[in-house]
């Protein structure tokens, strides 16, 4: 199962960062400190990161150390460096700035909207194999199981359309979002949001396949 990404909040941007168990366990500070200051250009001497109130400062210890989880939400507090860049933004970085704010809000809405949606539904449909098709609940009387047992299916197939269809209005929202042939990091935050919602997407349908072959060998 994929891991939800990892939130780094600096101010009011969000970004999302793939980050799974084994990858917070091998990735210390110091090294997540330097993906931030490519992500949001705080250089990372003048940056803090805090989780769950604390502020993380060690910088060879790993993120698994401070507690971080697949997930979690990383603040950031700190400034972009005035001297990275002193001429005049032009024209063409203005218009580029404007396509990764555009994108960031899809993604950033897509997450509000679907990220706890997704988590209820995985967390559903596994209580759903172990109740009803692992035999747990055999004991009960067959009408009045069927009923449970039907109802819950439902609640399940709905929340795995609402959710695919979903998904699917927002990959559709950022590929159409067209970004100019020298806007690289447009393209490159484009990409970053389909792999995110993509993601998402090839998780719900891995486990709505997994209830569908536990079904299928409870029938056989």
């Amino acid at each position: 199962m994929t891991a939800p990404p990892l939130v780094l909040q600096w101010g009011r941007e969000r970004y999302m960062l793939k980050y799974d168990d084994e990858d917070l366990r091998d990735t210390t500070l110091g090294q997540f400190k330097e993906v931030c200051r490519e992500v949001t250009g705080v250089p990372s001497s003048g940056m803090k990161l805090i989780f769950s109130g604390a502020t993380m400062k060690d910088d060879s210890s790993p993120l698994a150390y401070y507690g971080v989880y697949p997930g979690a939400s990383v603040k950031l507090i700190g400034r972009k460096d005035s001297s990275e860049k002193s001429g005049p933004v032009t024209q063409e970085e203005r218009e580029e700035n404007a396509i990764i704010h555009k994108i960031d809000d899809i993604s950033n809405e897509a997450t509000d909207r679907l990220s706890s949606r997704m988590q209820a539904y995985l967390a559903d449909a596994q209580l759903y194999v172990d109740q009803f098709l692992s035999g747990a609940m055999d004991d009960m009387d067959t009408e009045a199981l069927s009923q449970i047992k039907n109802s819950e299916r439902k609640k399940l197939d709905d929340a795995y359309t609402y959710m695919s269809e979903t998904l699917m209005q927002y990959l559709l929202k950022v590929d159409c979002v067209e970004c100019p042939p020298n806007a690289d990091k447009a393209r490159q935050r484009r990409r970053q949001a389909v792999r995110l919602l993509q993601s998402w997407l090839d998780q719900i349908d891995a486990k709505r396949t997994s209830v569908k072959q536990a079904e299928a060998t409870v029938s056989q």
